[in-house]
């Protein structure tokens, strides 16, 4: 994914505009690397899916025993005053177990981290504009002040 971001920097460099566009297999590893990086991870067996302009994340939630499937559904837009990813939890199922604390918090922190760590240095002077989200495609769009 690394190449592929400064693929569209360098396309970019241009004419301005910074078009990236990022599949569900894509975020589903980099996720499951973030959790695996956890010792004390608020799921696993993470899957995203990208569809009707929402983005899903099925997982696993356990607590001691017991173990349930959960569903995340998540508005994802831009941040006006940052340039950064915002992330909305609309609904969230966690079968029998209640939401776990920080949820929102953790869920905008991994995003947000794949975001700006993917970008990293590549992306000075790069401002995010839109995102959409349709058949298995984030499609990121900004410009290159």
């Amino acid at each position: 994914m690394q190449s592929q971001i400064e693929q569209a920097l360098i396309a970019g460099a241009e004419s301005g505009i910074v078009t990236l566009q990022i599949t569900e297999s894509q975020l589903t590893s980099y996720i499951a690397i973030k959790m695996q990086e956890q010792t004390n991870p608020p799921f696993t067996e993470p899957q995203i899916l990208l569809r009707d302009g929402q983005m899903q994340l099925y997982g696993k939630i356990n607590r001691g025993t017991f173990a349930a499937n959960m569903l995340i559904v998540m508005n994802v837009s831009v941040d006006p005053s940052t340039g950064l990813p915002k992330i909305e939890i609309t609904s969230a199922d966690f079968g029998p177990f209640p939401a776990p604390d920080g949820m929102n918090t953790a869920i905008n922190a991994v995003i947000g981290e794949a975001f700006t760590g993917s970008l990293g240095p590549v992306a000075t002077g790069f401002r995010l504009e839109s995102i959409s989200i349709a058949d298995g495609i984030m499609t990121l769009t900004g410009r290159i002040k």
